[in-house]
Protein backbone atom coordinates (compact mmCIF):
# COMPACT_ATOMS: atom_id res chain seq x y z
CA UNK A 1 0.00 0.00 0.00
CA UNK A 2 1.45 3.31 -1.31
CA UNK A 3 2.42 5.43 2.27
CA UNK A 4 3.38 9.21 3.13
CA UNK A 5 6.69 8.72 0.97
CA UNK A 6 4.92 6.72 -1.69
CA UNK A 7 1.67 9.15 -2.39
CA UNK A 8 4.24 12.48 -1.82
CA UNK A 9 6.82 11.27 -5.01
CA UNK A 10 3.24 10.78 -7.10
CA UNK A 11 2.30 14.36 -6.31
CA UNK A 12 5.80 15.85 -7.14
CA UNK A 13 6.07 13.79 -10.28
CA UNK A 14 3.01 15.12 -11.49
CA UNK A 15 2.50 18.66 -10.15
CA UNK A 16 3.92 20.54 -12.23
CA UNK A 17 2.77 18.64 -15.24
CA UNK A 18 -0.95 18.77 -14.56
CA UNK A 19 -1.31 22.36 -12.16
CA UNK A 20 -3.07 24.96 -15.00
CA UNK A 21 -4.05 22.29 -17.33
CA UNK A 22 -8.09 22.56 -17.96
CA UNK A 23 -10.13 19.39 -18.33
CA UNK A 24 -12.17 18.61 -21.15
CA UNK A 25 -13.26 15.20 -20.99
CA UNK A 26 -13.69 12.79 -17.54
CA UNK A 27 -14.41 9.13 -18.51
CA UNK A 28 -15.83 7.02 -15.59
CA UNK A 29 -14.79 3.68 -16.56
CA UNK A 30 -15.77 1.41 -13.11
CA UNK A 31 -18.08 3.82 -11.23
CA UNK A 32 -17.26 1.81 -8.05
CA UNK A 33 -14.38 3.57 -7.30
CA UNK A 34 -16.15 6.74 -7.05
CA UNK A 35 -17.49 8.22 -4.53
CA UNK A 36 -20.23 10.47 -6.17
CA UNK A 37 -20.45 8.43 -9.14
CA UNK A 38 -23.75 9.96 -10.63
CA UNK A 39 -22.36 13.60 -10.73
CA UNK A 40 -18.58 13.24 -10.67
CA UNK A 41 -18.09 13.75 -14.50
CA UNK A 42 -20.26 17.33 -14.40
CA UNK A 43 -18.85 18.04 -11.69
CA UNK A 44 -15.32 17.80 -12.28
CA UNK A 45 -15.49 18.77 -16.64
CA UNK A 46 -14.66 22.42 -17.42
CA UNK A 47 -12.41 22.65 -14.31
CA UNK A 48 -8.96 24.25 -14.00
CA UNK A 49 -5.86 22.45 -11.85
CA UNK A 50 -4.51 24.53 -9.49
CA UNK A 51 -2.25 22.24 -7.20
CA UNK A 52 -1.77 19.07 -5.68
CA UNK A 53 -1.70 18.38 -2.24
CA UNK A 54 -1.15 16.05 0.52
CA UNK A 55 -2.42 14.73 3.70
CA UNK A 56 -1.45 11.66 5.39
CA UNK A 57 -2.07 9.54 2.16
CA UNK A 58 -4.26 11.20 0.53
CA UNK A 59 -3.81 13.00 -2.72
CA UNK A 60 -5.77 16.03 -3.12
CA UNK A 61 -6.38 17.88 -6.63
CA UNK A 62 -7.06 21.21 -5.84
CA UNK A 63 -9.51 22.68 -8.64
CA UNK A 64 -10.78 26.27 -9.27
CA UNK A 65 -13.80 24.86 -8.10
CA UNK A 66 -13.74 22.09 -5.69
CA UNK A 67 -10.84 19.14 -4.83
CA UNK A 68 -10.68 15.53 -6.22
CA UNK A 69 -9.52 13.54 -3.18
CA UNK A 70 -7.58 10.54 -4.21
CA UNK A 71 -6.77 7.28 -1.69
CA UNK A 72 -4.62 4.76 -4.16
CA UNK A 73 -5.17 1.52 -1.22
CA UNK A 74 -3.52 -0.89 -1.64
CA UNK A 75 -3.03 -1.27 -5.81
CA UNK A 76 -4.16 2.51 -7.14
CA UNK A 77 -1.33 4.42 -9.84
CA UNK A 78 -2.19 8.01 -10.75
CA UNK A 79 -0.25 8.04 -14.29
CA UNK A 80 0.48 11.02 -16.61
CA UNK A 81 -0.26 9.99 -20.09
CA UNK A 82 0.07 6.12 -19.06
CA UNK A 83 -0.94 2.73 -20.37
CA UNK A 84 -4.56 2.26 -20.99
CA UNK A 85 -5.63 -1.25 -19.80
CA UNK A 86 -7.71 -3.25 -18.34
CA UNK A 87 -6.82 -1.66 -14.96
CA UNK A 88 -7.73 1.67 -15.79
CA UNK A 89 -10.54 2.85 -14.45
CA UNK A 90 -10.45 6.44 -14.79
CA UNK A 91 -9.38 8.59 -17.61
CA UNK A 92 -8.97 12.50 -17.44
CA UNK A 93 -8.09 14.42 -20.48
CA UNK A 94 -6.78 18.38 -20.57
CA UNK A 95 -7.00 20.61 -23.31
CA UNK A 96 -3.34 20.07 -24.19
CA UNK A 97 -3.89 16.38 -25.32
CA UNK A 98 -2.67 15.04 -22.83
CA UNK A 99 -4.04 13.30 -19.91
CA UNK A 100 -4.25 11.73 -16.23
CA UNK A 101 -5.36 7.86 -15.34
CA UNK A 102 -6.23 6.07 -12.45
CA UNK A 103 -5.20 2.43 -12.58
CA UNK A 104 -5.85 -0.23 -10.15
CA UNK A 105 -5.40 -3.93 -9.80
CA UNK A 106 -7.59 -4.91 -6.90
CA UNK A 107 -10.04 -1.46 -7.56
CA UNK A 108 -10.09 -1.02 -3.42
CA UNK A 109 -9.20 3.20 -4.08
CA UNK A 110 -11.63 5.67 -3.80
CA UNK A 111 -11.99 9.07 -5.51
CA UNK A 112 -13.82 11.86 -4.90
CA UNK A 113 -15.28 15.49 -5.63
CA UNK A 114 -15.74 17.58 -2.20
CA UNK A 115 -16.19 21.33 -1.64
CA UNK A 116 -13.33 23.20 0.65
CA UNK A 117 -16.17 22.81 3.57
CA UNK A 118 -16.24 19.12 2.97
CA UNK A 119 -12.99 18.35 2.46
CA UNK A 120 -11.91 20.20 5.75
CA UNK A 121 -14.51 18.89 7.79
CA UNK A 122 -13.24 14.99 6.51
CA UNK A 123 -9.71 15.48 6.54
CA UNK A 124 -10.11 16.43 10.19
CA UNK A 125 -12.04 13.62 11.19
CA UNK A 126 -9.97 11.04 9.28
CA UNK A 127 -5.92 12.26 9.14
CA UNK A 128 -4.20 13.09 12.19
CA UNK A 129 -0.75 14.71 12.42
CA UNK A 130 1.36 14.88 9.75
CA UNK A 131 5.14 13.76 11.09
CA UNK A 132 7.14 16.42 8.97
CA UNK A 133 4.69 19.18 10.93
CA UNK A 134 3.96 17.94 14.04
CA UNK A 135 5.77 19.32 17.54
CA UNK A 136 7.17 16.94 19.62
CA UNK A 137 4.86 17.55 22.85
CA UNK A 138 1.77 17.35 20.61
CA UNK A 139 2.90 14.14 19.36
CA UNK A 140 4.01 12.78 23.09
CA UNK A 141 0.81 13.78 24.50
CA UNK A 142 -2.12 12.86 21.58
CA UNK A 143 0.23 9.03 21.59
CA UNK A 144 0.23 8.49 25.15
CA UNK A 145 -3.63 8.73 25.50
CA UNK A 146 -3.64 5.64 23.69
CA UNK A 147 -3.69 1.98 24.66
CA UNK A 148 -2.43 -1.22 22.76
CA UNK A 149 0.27 -1.97 21.19
CA UNK A 150 2.95 0.80 20.28
CA UNK A 151 2.56 -0.62 16.02
CA UNK A 152 -1.12 -0.46 16.69
CA UNK A 153 -1.21 2.85 17.42
CA UNK A 154 1.48 3.59 14.64
CA UNK A 155 -0.89 2.65 12.30
CA UNK A 156 -3.75 4.76 13.09
CA UNK A 157 -4.27 7.41 10.68
CA UNK A 158 -6.24 9.67 12.98
CA UNK A 159 -3.25 9.48 15.60
CA UNK A 160 0.27 10.34 12.99
CA UNK A 161 -0.88 10.29 9.43
CA UNK A 162 0.47 8.62 6.52
CA UNK A 163 2.44 5.79 8.07
CA UNK A 164 1.54 2.01 7.21
CA UNK A 165 2.98 -1.38 7.59
CA UNK A 166 5.80 -0.75 6.03
CA UNK A 167 7.40 2.03 7.60
CA UNK A 168 5.82 1.47 10.97
CA UNK A 169 8.67 -1.91 11.46
CA UNK A 170 10.94 0.07 10.27
CA UNK A 171 10.62 3.07 12.69
CA UNK A 172 10.10 0.50 15.09
CA UNK A 173 13.40 -1.57 14.91
CA UNK A 174 15.18 1.91 14.58
CA UNK A 175 13.91 2.77 18.21
CA UNK A 176 14.19 -0.46 19.89
CA UNK A 177 10.54 -1.42 20.28
CA UNK A 178 9.11 -4.17 19.82
CA UNK A 179 5.82 -4.31 18.12
CA UNK A 180 3.45 -5.57 20.63
CA UNK A 181 5.28 -3.20 23.28
CA UNK A 182 2.70 -1.38 25.19
CA UNK A 183 1.90 2.33 24.18
CA UNK A 184 1.26 2.89 27.59
CA UNK A 185 4.71 1.52 29.33
CA UNK A 186 6.74 4.18 26.98
CA UNK A 187 9.86 5.99 28.37
CA UNK A 188 10.58 9.29 27.70
CA UNK A 189 13.40 8.01 25.83
CA UNK A 190 11.47 6.07 23.81
CA UNK A 191 8.96 8.60 22.89
CA UNK A 192 11.78 10.93 22.21
CA UNK A 193 13.38 8.16 19.47
CA UNK A 194 9.74 7.19 18.05
CA UNK A 195 9.26 10.96 17.25
CA UNK A 196 12.51 11.30 15.71
CA UNK A 197 12.76 8.43 13.77
CA UNK A 198 9.40 8.61 12.39
CA UNK A 199 10.55 12.10 10.85
CA UNK A 200 14.48 10.67 9.63
CA UNK A 201 12.81 7.59 7.79
CA UNK A 202 9.95 9.13 6.10
CA UNK A 203 11.70 11.65 5.12
CA UNK A 204 14.46 9.60 4.02
CA UNK A 205 12.04 7.25 2.10
CA UNK A 206 11.20 10.44 0.66
CA UNK A 207 13.51 11.41 -0.97
CA UNK A 208 14.49 7.67 -2.34
CA UNK A 209 11.44 7.89 -4.12
CA UNK A 210 9.13 5.71 -1.96
CA UNK A 211 9.81 1.75 -1.49
CA UNK A 212 8.72 -0.20 -4.36
CA UNK A 213 7.55 -3.56 -2.83
CA UNK A 214 5.22 -5.02 -5.52
CA UNK A 215 4.20 -3.02 -8.44
CA UNK A 216 4.18 1.08 -7.03
CA UNK A 217 5.54 3.70 -9.44
CA UNK A 218 5.10 7.59 -9.01
CA UNK A 219 2.87 9.30 -11.65
CA UNK A 220 5.87 9.30 -14.57
CA UNK A 221 5.43 5.25 -14.00
CA UNK A 222 9.44 5.62 -12.29
CA UNK A 223 9.55 2.79 -9.11
CA UNK A 224 11.55 4.00 -5.32
CA UNK A 225 14.29 2.88 -4.35
CA UNK A 226 13.99 2.97 -0.23
CA UNK A 227 12.89 -1.04 -0.52
CA UNK A 228 16.88 -1.48 -0.80
CA UNK A 229 17.24 0.34 2.89
CA UNK A 230 14.95 -1.87 4.47
CA UNK A 231 16.10 -3.69 8.32
CA UNK A 232 13.04 -5.54 8.58
CA UNK A 233 10.07 -5.13 6.42
CA UNK A 234 10.04 -8.42 4.17
CA UNK A 235 13.06 -9.77 5.99
CA UNK A 236 11.65 -12.52 7.91
CA UNK A 237 13.97 -15.21 8.33
CA UNK A 238 17.11 -13.54 7.41
CA UNK A 239 19.81 -12.56 10.24
CA UNK A 240 19.41 -8.73 11.63
CA UNK A 241 21.81 -6.40 10.03
CA UNK A 242 22.38 -5.09 13.70
CA UNK A 243 22.81 -8.25 15.97
CA UNK A 244 23.11 -10.93 13.41
CA UNK A 245 19.72 -12.84 15.55
CA UNK A 246 17.43 -14.25 13.22
CA UNK A 247 14.02 -11.65 12.59
CA UNK A 248 11.03 -12.93 13.34
CA UNK A 249 7.42 -12.05 12.54
CA UNK A 250 3.83 -12.10 14.81
CA UNK A 251 0.47 -10.44 14.02
CA UNK A 252 -0.88 -6.90 15.11
CA UNK A 253 -3.96 -5.99 14.31
CA UNK A 254 -4.01 -8.25 11.59
CA UNK A 255 -0.97 -7.26 9.73
CA UNK A 256 2.32 -8.96 9.29
CA UNK A 257 5.27 -7.35 11.84
CA UNK A 258 8.31 -8.24 11.00
CA UNK A 259 11.21 -7.71 14.19
CA UNK A 260 14.48 -8.08 15.99
CA UNK A 261 14.01 -10.42 19.09
CA UNK A 262 17.20 -8.96 20.31
CA UNK A 263 17.57 -5.34 19.59
CA UNK A 264 13.75 -5.03 20.00
CA UNK A 265 12.69 -7.33 23.41
CA UNK A 266 9.96 -6.50 25.55
CA UNK A 267 11.46 -4.83 28.33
Amino acid sequence: MPELPEVENVIRSLVKKISGNRIIDVEVITPNIIYNRLEFSDLVKDKIIITLERRGKYIIIKLNEGNLLIHLRMTGKLLYNGEINKHTHLKIDFIDGDYLIYNDVRKFGRISYLNDEELEFYLLKKVGLEPGLMEYNEFRDKLMKKNGPIKKNLLDQTLIAGIGNIYADEILFASGLHPLYETKNLLEIDLSNLYNNIRDILDKATIAGGSTIRDYVNGDGTAGEYQDAHKVYGHSGKECTCCGCILEKTKVVGRTSVYCPICQRIR
